[in-house]
């Protein structure tokens, strides 16, 4: 019996083939929170991000505060990459007790901010936000909101480690396949 018609052999082109679309997706998260970084003139400030807020979602009672945030304005955005398109709310305004301007935005339509025909509902001055004491970023909704934005967060944080092991493992899958293709 061959080598590389070994069961286990072809277990390993499968696997070598999952790495490298899980390395695509890492490296893709991490050149664009790069190039952000690079853009706003911090490279490591978006890097640096994602740990504060991981840590302030999993200590909420700790990091996460209840605070106002003034609206100025608030419209739906509307992105299409070709065969889908995506709606989101974006509200700009600053924390009641700040002059930064901050921008907000949420994934689905805020019924509060914008009515059934998409009209910016003037009326709301002040909505309720949280506010994460350690980097100020500002979160809108629920525990199911902050759920998402916590596994968002360590998803990043999950990228961002395993792009060296990653690496690491698919050089010795190549060189133990580049080693029994030299013994067949």
């Amino acid at each position: 019996m061959k080598l590389k018609n070994h069961k286990f052999f072809k277990k390993y082109r499968i696997l070598k083939y999952i790495l490298l679309i899980h390395l695509a997706f890492s490296l893709l998260i991490f050149t664009s929170e790069l190039i952000h970084g690079v853009i706003d003139g911090n490279i490591l400030g978006n890097f640096q991000k994602r740990f504060e807020n991981y840590k302030a979602f999993d200590n909420p009672e700790q990091y996460l505060k209840k605070d106002y945030f003034v609206v100025d304005t608030a419209y739906i955005e509307i992105t299409s990459d070709g065969s889908s398109r995506r709606k989101n709310t974006i509200i700009k305004g600053n924390l009641i007790n700040s002059k930064n301007k901050k921008e907000l935005s949420c994934s689905y339509r805020n019924i509060i901010l914008i009515d059934e025909n998409y009209n910016f509902n003037e009326k709301i001055k002040v909505i309720k936000v949280w506010r994460n004491t350690i980097n100020d970023e500002v979160f809108l909704g629920g525990k199911n909101y902050i759920s998402r934005e916590k596994t968002n967060a360590g998803g990043g944080i999950y990228s961002y480690f395993s792009l060296i092991p990653l690496i690491i493992i698919l050089l010795i899958l190549k060189n133990k396949s580049e080693n029994q293709r030299n013994e067949l």
